[in-house]
């Protein structure tokens, strides 16, 4: 029986690789695991390891990427392409994209894949294609699209009723592959330690990436809760939430782990509880448009904040939430991350209306990724929002920009 959550193995001929490393990132960036044959292959005979490979349950589909010079290939022939079919004959949840790429046309398709399909004609299905020659990083995005819209509609009918979605986003360090997460969401290949490289990377691909992910939620598995995890930077973390805005109806909690108990889920569906968080708003340039909030939980914000003050822009007031005593503050309870997201909310709002900003809201955090989620999720209604990573070799560091957000639009 073929497990949905399983990987997304690539057939490709290896004249074509610079295609096929788009391919695997774009879909990694929407949550597909993937097998290559590169990164995934073992040491043994290769004709067996790949039937091996597409047989195992844990291969939920094949995306084929079907070029001319596939016709002198007799891996792709005489192995994946049959091996692939069979699959499909099992009827039991195994899917392919099948994509005609590199000038081929439809009508060409039969004479370049072989002789060794039985009775499949691949030229009768429904299948992508690719203009460009070679493709471009928005051509793979398009194909990971698909991919995701048939993964998330086989994966909500393979999961009992009630059963929620598991998703797990990753910044930091490549996350190993785990059957039954649903959506895995590798960021990896588009960060240099805790900045995204290049920074464009925020508005061309991983973005574009959530918005793509929560549509395919919202659309192919209406209703079902996402339980969200991971190793990820906090405006990744506050990206998440404000693609998954509460407005939307998108059931949203995260796994949040910490040392001094047992992981537990963290929503904004919990009862608020005190969380002794205070906020005040500070005055600032009366000529300034934007608006800063300064959230210190796991640190104290302000030192690096201060650091980085030339080259921010002039702020028209500041929103600081602190808590007496000293740092780390322990966010016991979920009810308490609720009430932390309640003070920021209600205090913007507040300094939003006293002092009228028409800019940006600037985000500088130092708390749990589980509370930057919540926090991102209460967005809706404050204008474009940008974040920032706290990088610096020294004790205090700066404050660096991040993704720019834009949950109301």
């Amino acid at each position: 029986m073929t497990d949905p959550t399983g990987r997304s193995f690539l057939s490709y001929r290896r004249t074509r690789l610079n295609e096929a490393r788009l391919l695997i990132e774009a879909q990694h960036d929407v949550g597909i695991p993937t097998w290559q044959d590169l990164s995934d292959l073992a040491a043994g005979h290769t004709d067996a390891l790949l039937r091996e490979a597409l047989a195992a349950d844990t291969t939920a589909n094949a995306v084929c990427w079907l070029t001319p010079d596939i016709e002198k290939s007799d891996v792709i022939t005489r192995t994946e392409l049959p091996e692939t079919l069979k699959r499909i004959e099992r009827n039991d949840g195994f899917f392919l994209v099948a994509v005609a790429a590199g000038g081929l046309d439809y009508k060409d398709v039969s004479g370049v894949v072989g002789t060794y399909l039985g009775t499949h004609d691949l030229s009768q299905w429904n299948m992508q294609k690719v203009a460009s020659d070679p493709i471009t990083a928005n051509d793979a995005a398009g194909i990971a699209q698909h991919v995701l819209k048939r993964r998330v509609q086989e994966i909500s009918k393979y999961l009992r009723a009630g059963e929620p979605l598991r998703l797990v986003i990753n910044t930091r360090k490549k996350p190993a592959f785990e059957p039954g997460v649903a959506l895995s969401l590798d960021w990896t290949h588009r960060f240099d330690g805790r900045l995204a490289n290049p920074p464009d990377a925020w508005k061309e691909q991983l973005l574009p990436a959530l918005e793509i992910v929560a549509q395919s939620c919202e659309q192919h598995a209406p209703g079902r809760r996402i339980i969200a995890e991971g190793l990820c930077a906090l405006p990744a973390a506050v990206a998440l939430g404000s693609s998954f805005l509460t407005t939307r109806r998108l059931p949203l909690a995260w796994r949040q782990i910490s040392p001094k108990r047992a992981p537990v889920l963290w929503s904004l569906d919990e009862p608020p509880e005190s969380s002794g968080f205070t906020s005040q708003t500070v005055n600032g340039n009366v000529s300034g448009d934007d608006l800063a909030v300064l959230l210190s939980v796991a640190s104290n914000v302000e030192p690096a904040f201060g650091a980085s003050r030339p080259q921010l822009p002039a702020f028209r007031g500041m929103v600081v939430v602190t808590k007496a005593g000293n740092y780390p503050h322990d966010i016991e309870t979920p009810g308490q991350a609720v009430d932390i997201v309640r003070i920021v909310s209600e205090a913007l709002r507040q300094a939003r209306d006293k002092l009228q900003p028409r800019g940006a809201v600037h985000l500088f955090l130092a708390v749990p990724a589980g509370l930057a989620v919540m926090i991102g999720q209460s967005l809706n209604t404050f204008g474009p929002i940008q974040t920032y990573e706290h990088v610096g070799s020294d004790a205090v560091g700066v404050y660096q920009r991040a993704a720019l957000l834009a949950p109301s639009a």
